[in-house]
């Protein structure tokens, strides 16, 4: 199957007062129609960044597309002019961003807002664009769909507001759909609710998803594939199985340590990972993670790894997977 999605060694940098943020460095994912690909990592680490640059949300200046493509559909993102995003957004890739209430115009009724969506992308007539509006936020089970979308945003719940925001997002078929941490704030039944409704309008309607998580809980029920970053860079992908039960990187394996399990004792210190990230004002010449992992080693600090294959499918950046290391026995 076609990716609908390709980005290959994605450089993105913020010029500051203080210097060059380098806050994507070399960054290669690929997604295909109808898949779920999780992305997760600590704050800071570039998701949400990679996210908008798909979609040219970040101001430049102060930010720039330094290196690197991205490939959507067939049409080359990074030389695309403003006109032509415009047209791009909505209608082959939506977003849906971590706070509803910020994103909805609080003076508007959400059905109103869904309608100019529609009619901003297709050729409908109001009230055709408004039966659909209504159709959309039935699809993403608001009751009383037709009497919700004459009110406004702060009529509605957290949980409807971010089920508002998908039918916007879905309002115009697009190719992709970028979820970033579309259940923060929300509690455990609604985030539930939220992520059984995108599994469900993923199999409907075929649209592929990138999901920007914390929860890693979230990914294990959703995605099909993971990419996990760190300090601007993608240190591991794989299939959710891959990550879960086989990770190949020792941050991964931090991440995972660091879960509370039903097994974890009452009143038991969780796992952390000591240490910060590193400054992306000056990136370490080496791996990322060297000064907070306890498996580092001198090449480590002094040389970053390449991509090395750790499965079918399964890749990551770590020198451990270089064919010619020793391994455990015979030391390092």
């Amino acid at each position: 199957m076609a990716d609908v999605l390709n980005i290959e060694n994605l450089h993105v940098s913020f010029d500051t007062y203080a210097g060059e943020v380098h806050a994507v460095r070399g960054v290669d994912l690929h997604i295909a129609s109808g898949e779920v690909l999780a992305v997760v990592g600590e704050s800071g680490c570039g998701k949400s960044v990679t996210a908008q640059t798909i979609m040219k949300l970040n101001p430049m200046p102060p930010a720039r597309i330094k290196e690197g493509s991205i490939t959507l559909d067939g049409i080359d993102i990074v030389d695309a002019g403003e006109k032509q995003m415009e047209d791009i957004r909505g209608r082959l890739v939506s977003m849906i961003f971590q706070d509803p209430m910020t994103c909805l115009n609080p003076t508007m009724k959400v059905g109103k807002q869904i309608v100019e969506t529609i009619q901003n992308h297709q050729k409908l007539s109001r009230e055709e664009a408004h039966k659909e509006a209504i159709r959309l936020l039935e699809m993403v089970q608001i009751p009383n769909a037709a009497q919700r979308a004459e009110e406004y945003p702060h009529q509605f719940s957290g949980g409807m507001r971010q089920r508002a925001m998908i039918a916007m997002a879905l309002s115009c078929k697009p190719k992709l759909l970028i979820a970033d941490e579309p259940t923060t704030a929300l509690d455990v039944t609604i985030q539930a609710q939220i992520m059984q409704l995108m599994a469900t309008l993923r199999k409907e309607t075929g649209t592929a998803i990138i999901l920007i998580t914390h929860d890693l809980g979230v990914v294990a029920n959703l995605a099909d594939r993971v990419a996990v970053m760190y300090a601007g860079r993608v240190m591991e992908q794989g299939t959710v199985r891959d990550i879960f039960y086989h990770p190949a990187h020792p941050y991964t394996r931090a991440l995972l340590r660091s879960l509370p399990t039903i097994d974890t004792d009452r009143g038991a210190q969780l796992v952390s990972i000591p240490g910060t990230p590193p400054d992306l004002y000056a990136p370490p010449e080496g791996c990322e993670f060297a000064s907070r992992c306890s498996e580092c080693m001198k090449l480590c600090r002094a040389n970053r790894p390449p991509m090395y294959t750790a499965g079918e499918g399964h890749i990551a950046s770590c020198w451990k997977l270089h064919p010619d290391y020793p391994g455990e026995k015979e030391g390092r």
